[in-house]
Order: structure tokens, then sequence, then C-alpha cells
């Protein structure tokens, strides 16, 4: 079984990313419906936010990534990001108004600005080239595994308890138990993956190869017309899902993301990268178009449909990079690939909450269903001469 070829440093990453998004996914399938229920914001500030947030992350993973490269350690900066991420979320108990919301949400985007570039050049360090689809994989099964059980945990409180503000500011406090228990791992369990930079200390973009640049650009443009899960959530709630129903629907979403991803990612290395994201870009227009037709069984429909999208979108996208890019050079190509999906998704957010406002939920559903389709086509019949990877 591909299960022996993963060494410590994986497993643990692993495991550090299942109790870092158990803590993460029981406060974000909440914060939409928190903000307009009980902080009355609108659609567009709901969008703004999460856009805000996205492109907060951008940015640092690019500096942090291009700084890990120039001392040539991992670890040390990891540990900080989620040091920061782990203690800002639960402040969300604290909140009195969105804008204070708008600051917990970006200081947690933020901190994971800061790891996420380190933290997959320390999992590509570890990964032959050959099983890198798998591997990726296997660290986004975690992600979803710890999303699942947040989002059950999320989901068994509001039941327990009643729907009540309280219960949710309860919520927000607990989550930081798991966020304890994830730095522990990384702390004790992670070893670093040192290496000798380069000598300039100068970002170099010639040494990136064409397939990495074709891979932002498709990334890019989809991120531009896609939407996160807060879109999907408010519609499911616009669509007639119970509010008790909904960290129910997000758990569905998760579980389906991690029993797919090992799979997706061993498809992956078999039939080719590009093949199976064209795939993924199709999936999430199908799951858009469901959603877009304001019914509850289409919010069901979607949010599993989604959950095999996301198995493969990112987690894809990082093995071509980890297959594509220079040991130096690793984490840089993740943070130029971050930065621009990031700049990309405020865009589409900002976007997309003003055309709810103004024309409705199907508009900007309907909008991402053809765009993603279209996407995924045109990626599927270009994807050996732009990728290489098949």
């Amino acid at each position: 079984m591909q299960i022996r070829l993963l060494n410590r440093n994986i497993i643990a990453l692993g495991a550090n990313s299942f109790f870092t998004d158990f803590s993460t996914e029981m406060i974000l399938p909440l914060l939409p419906i928190f903000l307009e229920r009980f902080l009355h914001a609108s659609k567009s500030e709901i969008g703004l936010i999460e856009g805000t947030a996205e492109f907060g992350v951008a940015m640092l993973i690019a500096i942090s990534g291009f700084y890990s490269d120039r001392i040539g350690k991992r670890k040390g900066i990891t540990v900080f990001g989620y040091g920061m991420s782990n203690l800002i979320k639960p402040l969300a108990f604290f909140a009195q108004n969105a804008t204070m919301i708008a600051a917990i949400r970006i200081g947690d985007r933020l901190a994971k600005g800061v790891r996420v570039a380190p933290r997959d050049a320390l999992i590509s360090a570890s990964t032959p080239k050959e099983i890198s689809g798998f591997v990726f994989g296997f660290h986004k099964m975690m992600d979803s595994a710890g999303a699942l059980a947040g989002a059950l945990t999320a989901f068994g409180a509001l039941w327990y308890w009643g729907e009540s503000e309280s219960t949710f500011r309860s919520i927000f406090a607990i989550s930081l138990i798991p966020g304890i228990i994830s730095m522990m791992i990384l702390i004790f369990w992670v070893t670093d993956a040192p290496f000798t930079p380069s000598p300039t200390g100068r970002f170099r973009p010639r040494l990136l190869s064409a397939p990495f640049y074709w891979l932002v650009i498709f990334q890019s443009l989809f991120s531009l017309f896609a939407m996160n899960y807060s879109f999907m959530l408010l519609k499911a709630e616009n669509n007639g899902l119970a509010l008790a129903m909904i960290p129910l629907a997000y758990a569905l979403y998760n579980l389906i993301q991690s029993l797919f991803a090992i799979p997706i990612g061993q498809l992956a290395d078999r039939f080719g990268k590009g093949t199976l994201l064209s795939i993924v870009y199709i999936a999430f227009g199908l799951g858009a178009f469901a959603m877009s037709k304001g019914s509850t069984y289409g919010a069901w429909i979607g949010f599993g449909i989604y959950g095999f999208f996301a198995g493969g979108f990112n987690a894809l996208a990082k093995a071509i990079i980890s297959d594509t890019a220079p040991l130096e050079l690793k984490a840089t190509a993740y943070g130029i690939y971050y930065t621009s999906v990031g700049c990309m998704t405020l865009i589409s957010l900002s976007g997309a909450g003003w055309l709810w406002d103004h024309y409705g939920s199907e508009v900007p559903f309907t909008i991402a269903s053809f765009s993603a389709m279209i996407l995924g086509l045109l990626l599927y019949l270009m994807r050996k001469k732009l990728l290489h990877t098949e």
C-alpha cells in the first residue's frame, strides 16, 4: 500500500492539519450565518470580508514563501503561522459587530498566509515525484477529516443547545481545544528539512517553468469566477435549508472531500494531473448549477459535488508545483500561486456579494457554473501542451 511510503513528517503534518481544521471548521460554517443573523451584515459586506481575508492570505504567502527559501528553513515559520491562527480564531467569542469579525477573520487568514508556503514546501521535500498526487491527496484527506469532525461538532452543539447567539459563541470558544492539540503535534513531532538556499537571495522568475505559470493562469481565471464555501452556506439557507442542518450539509461536503482526496491524487498520478484538474473544474460547475436552482435538494447536491471539487482543486495544483518547481524555489512558487489565486478571489467574492444584493442569488451562481465548465473543457483540451503533466 502507498500509505507505507509516508514518512513521519508527512503523517505528523497530516495530523496537525486534522486538528487545525477541526478547530477552524467548528467556526467557519457558522460565521456567515452569525454575521447575517446576529450582527446584521449584508451579502456585500460578507463578500468583502471573505475576499479581503483571502487577499491577506495571498500577500503573506508570497512573502513567507520567499523568506523561507532565502533562509533555507521551513518549520519555524510554519509553527509561528499555526500558533497565530489557533489563538486568533476563538476570539470570535467576544465579537460584537461585523468589523470585529472581519479583524478576526483577516487575522486568521494572515496567519495562514505565513504558514502555507513553507508547510507545503516541507511536505514536498519529503515527497517523491511519482507519488506527489497521492501525498498531497493524503494531506487534503486529513484536512477534510478534521473539517468533518469540526462541522459535526458544531451541528451537535446547535442541535443540543439550540440555535441561539450564546450557542454560536460557546462553539467559538471551544474551538481552542483542538487548536492547542494541533500545535503540540507540530512542535514535538515535525522535524525541519533544511537546505542550502540560493546564494543570490533574489527571486528569479525565469527559473520557474512554463507549466507552472500556465497552472497559475488557469487557477487564477477559475478563482475569478468561482465562489468559496461562505456563499455556498448562505445559498443553502436561501434555498430553505434549516439553520441547524447547515453544519450537517457542510459536514457532507467535508466527508465527500475526505473520501475522494486520495483517489483523486492516485488517479492524477496515473492519468495526469491536468486531466483530473479539468474534471474538478467541471464538477464545481455542476455543483454551482445545482445550487442555483433554489431548492433544498439542490443545496444538498451542490455541497456533495463541491466536496469532490475541493478534494482536488488545491491538492492537484500543489502536486504540479511540487513536480515542476526547483527545490530552492518551491516555497516561492507556492507563494506566487496563492497570491495570484487570492487576488482573484478578492475580486470574485466582492463581485458575487454585490450581484447577490442587487440581482438575487441565482445570478452569481449561474455565472460561476458556466465559467467553471468552460474553463474545465479548455484545460482538458490544452492539458498536454500547457501543463506537460500527462
